[in-house]
């Protein structure tokens, strides 16, 4: 009778500490998924004024400063996608996986026009595009923020992003 409750104490020790440890990885999980989504969201702000581009090619900004904010667009669009890969192993969900792609479509893009010797000829040609690609994000934007954020928005915005050339 000793040697059984031994062993269903030392059972329970080890379960409680096993429970212990799952729900201790698990809240480490959340913090993590919470702070992938705090930085997704700083970054989707930040691309979401891409209609500025339109507005600073219509005032003939110079060639230096659309590259300086494609380079912005860039490190956003770069953090943006290296987040929603993470968000995405963590969670599954292939919101994540089209937002990852979309990024790194436009971290391309915004990286080659801020290397070329014609940033405007670039912007000129995509401009279209671009304020459209704007306006997803801020649709997808204003959707993470609401927590319903769907894979119609991500894949509208993977589409639009496979439409840029150069």
């Amino acid at each position: 009778m000793r040697r059984l409750l031994a062993v269903i104490v030392v059972l329970l020790i080890v379960s409680g500490f096993l429970g212990y440890a799952y729900h201790e990885k698990n809240a480490e999980v959340g913090n993590a998924r919470e702070g992938l989504i705090a930085v997704s969201t700083t970054t989707l702000f930040c691309l979401s004024d891409m209609g500025a581009l339109k507005t600073m090619i219509e005032h003939n900004a110079s060639a230096d400063l659309l590259r300086e904010r494609a380079g912005r667009y860039a490190y956003c669009a770069q953090v943006l996608s290296d987040a929603s890969e993470s968000l995405y192993e963590l969670t599954g969900k292939e919101t994540y996986w089209n937002l990852h792609v979309a990024s790194s479509n436009l971290a391309v893009f915004f990286n080659h026009v801020r290397n070329s010797g014609e940033p405007k000829g670039l912007l000129l040609k995509n401009v279209d595009v671009l304020f459209a690609i704007g306006d997803a994000i801020s649709e997808v934007y204003k959707a993470e923020l609401r927590g319903s954020l769907g894979e119609n928005q991500t894949g509208q915005l993977v589409n639009l992003t496979e439409g840029l050339s150069w």
